[in-house]
């Protein structure tokens, strides 16, 4: 490999790893150490530094294709639509069988409680752009070079639910998990449809948005 490729594998293996640092439940002072965030800074430092394995500059994330990209892949709305019909759904079935999950959400997204709604919104903002840039503009596309893209999809969102663990009961836990998994799968076909992380961070942030509003 050379050593663009080197790097990437390297990128790889860390956020892999840091995703899966929350299942060790590691704490300092009773706080829980939540490394798994470093692997979004990660990804986005990956991103910008092997560029130069992409054919251009701008493959993966071009703010000024958006609309085009949308236009010239059908598929991509309705991917995009889904994610809001996810959040719906999670929404009527936990508060219908599983009450507590409202609070677990609440304490895995505790920036979220804030007082300060447009403060709340914009860090949702930065913040869903970054996972956005880190596992959909890095790790899928990389991943979907050497495998299928629908494997590829598949060990991105898995990585990207369990980073976003949190402790809980088994039932709640996995609730929450599978729902992460689902939305994060939508995001991945978005990306893979126009090949923007522009794109699928629309719908990942407005998606979380609404779940902000329904909670």
């Amino acid at each position: 490999m050379n050593k663009e490729n080197k790097s990437v594998v390297i990128f790889l293996i860390v956020i892999a790893i840091l995703s899966l640092t929350n299942l060790l439940n590691i704490k300092i002072d009773g706080e829980v150490l939540k490394l798994s965030g470093i692997s979004v800074i990660a990804g986005v430092v990956a991103f910008f530094v092997t560029r130069k394995t992409n054919k251009t500059k701008d493959e993966g994330l071009n703010i000024k294709t958006i609309f085009k990209d949308f236009k010239d892949h059908p598929k991509s709305i309705i991917y995009a639509l889904l994610p809001f019909i996810s959040v719906i759904l999670c929404t009527i079935i936990a508060n219908k069988f599983i009450p507590e999950f409202t609070n677990h959400l609440k304490d895995r997204i505790n920036f979220a409680t804030s007082t300060d709604l447009m403060r709340t919104i914009l860090t949702m903002a930065v913040l869903t752009l970054g996972e956005e840039i880190a596992w959909r503009g890095f790790f899928q596309k990389q991943t979907s070079k050497k495998i299928h893209y629908i494997l590829s999809i598949i060990v991105t969102s898995l990585l990207f639910a369990l980073g976003h663990y949190s402790a809980g009961s088994f039932i709640i836990v996995a609730y929450d998990l599978l729902f992460v998994f689902i939305d994060s799968s939508l995001f991945g076909l978005v990306f893979k449809e126009t090949d923007n992380a522009w794109c699928s961070w629309i719908p990942h942030f407005l998606a979380d948005v609404l779940a902000l509003f329904l909670i």
